[in-house]
């Protein structure tokens, strides 16, 4: 094999342009703060290229979004020339009233935690999205962590896994409840509710052999 094969199958390292774009499409995509470690495990890269690409990120002003460092976390937030219109519009979302659908999907989320937004969406027959959406800018349910998805059960991983939505301090505290198992049938409700979550799994397994 000559020496130009060998030069041109090496690897060839991203430049801190290339690893901006990637690092603002994981934060838009992930909707939360990532340390500088996550990012370069995820984008197996070093630390310093993070930095670098932060650099360039924070150069181009003319955007509707900035990214903000706090020197261990990254995160995605609207520009402050857009700050009137978010708050016209958070205004005009919180003076909705939630409905049937909110408090269809607060009920599937309080009851039986985590639960993806496919798997709300099993529960209740309908999509849920713009439902979620409304709800999580209410600040009622919030994507779980990564502790919170370690401690559920172990069927969630870190890695490439579906949005999953749990309920937040916020919510309990209006409910004037301290944890949720305080809510009304809490066992007889989580109960019918993990018999759903699981149908679903076995409906979608089922699918996935009839398609392999």
């Amino acid at each position: 094999m000559s020496n130009e094969l060998l030069t041109t199958s090496a690897p060839t390292t991203p430049t801190a342009a290339e690893l901006a774009v990637k690092i603002e499409a994981l934060l838009f995509a992930l909707g939360r703060p990532l340390t500088y470690t996550e990012l370069a495990e995820l984008l197996e890269t070093e630390v310093g290229m993070i930095q670098e690409a932060i650099t360039v990120l924070q150069k181009d002003s003319n955007r509707g979004v900035l990214v903000v460092d706090d020197g261990i976390q990254i995160e995605l937030r609207a520009a402050g020339e857009a700050a009137t219109l978010i708050e016209k519009v958070r205004k005009e979302e919180y003076s909705r009233e939630i409905g049937r659908a909110g408090l269809e999907v607060l009920a599937a989320i309080m009851y039986r935690e985590p639960l993806t937004r496919a798997e709300i969406d099993f529960i209740r027959g309908v999509n849920s999205s713009q439902t979620l959406r409304t709800l999580t800018m209410r600040g009622l349910v919030r994507r779980a962590s990564k502790e919170s998805l370690a401690g559920a059960s172990g069927k969630f991983s870190t890695g490439k896994s579906p949005l999953v939505y749990e309920p937040t301090t916020e919510l309990l505290a209006t409910l004037g409840v301290a944890h949720v198992s305080e809510l009304p049938d809490y066992a007889s409700v989580r109960e019918r509710l993990t018999a759903l979550k699981q149908a679903y799994h076995a409906t979608t397994q089922h699918e996935a052999e009839q398609t392999s």
